[in-house]
């Protein structure tokens, strides 16, 4: 259950990352690599739930 936690969390952050508002702020130049960064969170943490989905399924 822990691991599982651990997954929507990261998840949920990756979102965060692709949704920050950086426009106008001093950061605004690191955008791209913020949403890049983003991105890969996303699909990183997105495959772990779903192997960790399928794994449980056909173990137990």
């Amino acid at each position: 259950m822990n691991n599982w936690i651990s997954n929507v969390g990261g998840l949920l952050g990756g979102f965060a990352l692709l949704k920050a508002p950086l426009d106008g702020s001093f950061l605004s130049g690191v955008d791209p690599v913020v949403d890049g960064l983003g991105l890969i969170t996303v699909v990183v943490f997105a495959g772990a739930l779903i192997y960790s989905g399928v794994r449980g399924w056909f173990k137990g």
